[in-house]
């Protein structure tokens, strides 16, 4: 079971405490720190959380526990707090301001706005998806000169999306060969995101000798996946992309993958969508929670929650089940380092979507990221004439979590960086207001990956994980 730790007089935004399979668990917020506790110690971080006096809270716990124990407990967090990682206090970034520093470091080339499937959850607008459109050699070439003239920086992230990125395979392998001939002094990363129905040797072979990272987009079982994701006739899918994947598996796959799904409100169990992935031998997956308007069929809702939350937490437990028995699988969003960390900027303004981030389509206008293409409200510029838009980009840069009032409070703030800023716009219709229902799944899962971190470091691993279920 799991349970947040209710304190009715208050919270605090910079401790987060919660109970999960009886075990107890504390998050400090602004050190990053995770710690497991007893149940003193427990008690004493309520109750001080509550009086915001440590005499009283240690009055409090003698009543329920010897005095003996309850001052050892209390030695032992006051040594956590003298040492930094317990009780820290926010560091005051509330006059962040992105510098110019924090310039453009990375594109994202809808190198093909037609597709040949026709997902029903897919959040591209109808008008582009049923069109032709692929980028032309003329603009990857000016989106690549845009970029390099542009950015301050060493290392550069180039990635396609669409639609379905294949049906212009001649466009990211004259793109990829630009970049490196055009940004000699350059370190490039690229990665493509695919519907895998297109997947074959020759891409295999380009994507693995210039060590391109893939996002191989499947929802899980058959059943999940064929619902939709379906071709403009309505038939599944699933049949074909599960011979795509295994060939990717049998081959050696590539250096940098992970599969992944979406899960809707038909699919709240996902964590048997991530078995089934599993057993086809993916060994990094992601499945993602859809974005979707509140009165579509599939969109999540308030009343899921508990049971999302549950569910995250059941794939935890099953993930480290699978460790216990030398299977390694790794789950995107349970994957993140606490000690190192973001860097500050990063912490404070996420993805940096708007102004570091950007995404063009095949006629070379620029979005501030791919979910933002075909409203033209948030259209920036085009890569031949520049951002034409500055105070668009302006808002975007000062969209950080300071300045975003419900993340201030919020615990999980510096993990999550304030939140995707396309649903707060498109979904909330404030850039400034983060979609609730999201912030509540990005809790839900950050409290699923603090408890996944907690049970220890993950084993080595075997390839797959099918006989571990």
């Amino acid at each position: 079971m799991r349970s947040t730790a209710e304190v009715k007089c208050g919270f605090s935004p910079d401790l987060h405490l919660f109970q999960v399979d009886g075990g107890y668990l504390a998050f400090d917020v602004n050190s990053g720190s995770l710690h497991r506790l007893d149940e003193v110690a427990w008690h004493l971080l309520q109750r001080l959380v509550c009086g915001g006096d440590w005499a009283l809270a240690r009055q409090e716990a003698a009543r329920h526990f010897p005095p003996d124990v309850v001052d050892e407990a209390y030695r032992e967090l006051q040594e956590l707090q003298e040492g930094g990682q317990l009780l820290t206090k926010d560091q005051g970034w509330e006059a962040f301001a992105p510098g110019g520093e924090l310039g453009l470091k990375a594109l994202c080339l809808n190198i093909a706005h037609t597709c040949n499937l026709s997902c029903k959850y897919c959040f591209v607008p109808e008008q582009l998806r049923s069109g032709r459109d692929l980028m032309p050699p003329e603009v990857i070439r000016a989106a690549l000169d845009f970029l390099i003239r542009e950015t301050p920086y060493e290392f550069l992230t180039v990635d396609f999306f669409g639609g379905e990125p294949l049906l212009n395979l001649e466009g990211v392998k004259l793109a990829v060969d630009y970049a490196l001939e055009r940004g000699k002094e350059k370190k490039w990363k690229f990665t493509l995101t695919t519907n895998t129905s297109l997947l074959d040797d020759e891409a295999l072979a380009f994507f693995r000798r210039h060590n391109i990272s893939l996002v191989l987009s499947c929802d899980g079982r058959p059943e999940v996946h064929n619902r939709y994701r379906v071709t403009g006739s309505g038939a599944g899918t699933s049949s074909l992309v599960e011979r795509r994947l295994k060939r990717f598996f049998e081959t050696g796959g590539c250096r940098e993958y992970y599969v992944r799904g979406t899960y809707t409100r038909s699919n709240l169990d996902f964590a048997e969508d991530v078995k089934y992935l599993a057993r086809l031998g993916a060994g990094s997956i992601s499945l993602e929670p859809v974005v979707a308007p509140a009165d579509r069929p599939y969109a999540l809702r308030y009343e899921d929650l508990d049971r999302l939350r549950e569910e995250y937490f059941r794939l935890a437990r099953l993930l480290r089940e699978w460790e216990a028995s030398g299977c390694r699988v790794s789950f995107y969003h349970f994957d993140f380092d606490l000690k190192g960390g973001p860097c500050v900027a990063k912490r404070l303004t996420g993805c940096g979507a708007g102004y570091q981030y950007l995404a063009v389509t095949p006629a070379g206008e620029i979005y501030p990221c791919h979910q933002f293409v075909g409203h033209p409200d948030y259209r920036l510029g085009d890569v031949r004439e520049g951002i034409t838009n500055p105070e668009l980009r302006e808002r975007f840069r000062r969209a950080h979590l300071y300045n975003k009032k419900p993340c201030r409070s919020c615990w999980a703030r510096f993990l999550c960086g304030g939140g995707c800023h396309a649903q707060a716009a498109l979904l909330q219709g404030d850039l400034y207001q983060p979609y609730p229902l999201s912030c509540e799944l990005m809790r839900a899962r950050l409290e699923a990956a603090l408890y996944y971190m907690a049970q220890g470091q993950p084993g080595k691993g075997a390839e797959e994980a099918a006989a571990a279920s």
